[in-house]
């Protein structure tokens, strides 16, 4: 028997169910808590388990007092068991699309500085040449963004560098440079430019959760020996102008952004001198090579209109065609 032919009959006799039960064991440790999460006996499950140990011809999971953990061969079948699910739940998300009338789907995950800047206008080019691909956007934090692509909630993630995104591909997509937002008659307006330390003695509007911006912040408060004066937190940029042309506070935030949600208001921005204040917005991927086809032509989208040739390890985005 040839190794193709070795290789179909194998799969032939592993179900996606076996595959699936065989994860769930690994991650709850426990045949039992896998049995029950689910909707069958032990007893089942062990047999199961017991085919694919008999298929594989070599043991795959280790009996101890508190349950169970993959041998080496345990785990290297749970690496490709994982892909393999993956790549059936691609399928149906793309099949399902196909069957609503919609030939593709991009899932992406952007933190607020990119979706307030730059994305709409990237997405417009994009819809234009694939009306056919939907593009869902999910906003989140910096760290946020970085897990959920990770965790292959999104193909694609825009966000600024932080230790979650660390493993991941990435390319940069934009520079940007922050600045201060204050009410015009504020004290500080009268600058041409500043340090963000000499913001800390007035009230501050801060964004929710784990901003990495925020937690730049909180760092320059913590060197400097200063209490950070944050009187409200806000999930938004839109938001944060508001509050500061009500006179609730000064705000950090990306002068792209302002441009577009403050220069209307009565407010006034000064540029930060701060090294952090000049920072990258990247494109994250698992891998890009292995992007479903909408999402790598979405990153080629990117890729073109940041004026990048290439896309990391020498895989190259021809420009997308024009429907």
């Amino acid at each position: 028997m040839s190794d193709f032919t070795a290789s179909r009959s194998f799969l032939r006799q592993i179900d996606l169910s076996s595959l699936d039960l065989f994860v769930l064991i690994c991650e709850h440790g426990s045949i039992a808590r896998a049995a029950e999460q689910g909707g069958m006996v032990a007893s089942a499950v062990s047999k199961r388990i017991a085919e694919l140990e008999s298929l594989a011809r070599t043991l795959l999971l280790l009996r101890h007092a508190r349950g169970v953990r993959p041998t080496p061969a345990g785990n290297l079948l749970l690496e490709h068991a994982r892909t393999i699910l993956l790549g059936v739940e691609h399928l149906r998300d793309d099949l399902s699309e196909y069957a609503r009338g919609v030939r593709g789907l991009v899932r992406l995950t952007a933190n607020a500085s990119a979706v307030e800047q730059f994305l709409p206008e990237h997405i417009a080019v994009f819809a234009r040449q694939h009306p056919d691909i939907r593009i869902d956007l999910r906003q989140a934090t910096s760290r946020n963004v970085a897990r959920a692509v990770r965790d292959h909630l999104a193909d694609l993630g825009v966000c600024s560098p932080s230790d979650e995104a660390e493993g991941l591909e990435s390319l940069p997509y934009r520079r940007e440079r922050m600045v201060l937002i204050m009410p015009q008659q504020h004290p500080l307006a009268r600058h041409r430019e500043l340090a963000y330390e000499e913001a800390l003695d007035y009230a501050q509007v801060g964004l929710r959760d784990s901003s990495t911006v925020q937690e730049m912040l909180d760092r320059e408060a913590r060197v400097g020996r200063r209490m950070l004066r944050q009187r409200i937190e806000v999930d938004s940029l839109s938001a944060m102008c508001r509050m500061i042309e009500c006179g609730l506070g000064v705000g950090v935030m990306p002068e792209g952004a302002y441009q577009r949600l403050g220069e209307t208001r009565e407010l006034h921005a000064v540029p930060l001198t701060d090294a952090w204040a000049e920072r990258t917005l990247n494109l994250y991927a698992v891998r890009f090579a292995d992007l479903p086809a909408p999402a790598r032509h979405f990153a080629g989208t990117l890729v073109q209109e940041a004026q990048l040739p290439t896309l990391g390890n020498g895989l190259e985005f021809m420009p997308p065609p024009h429907s």
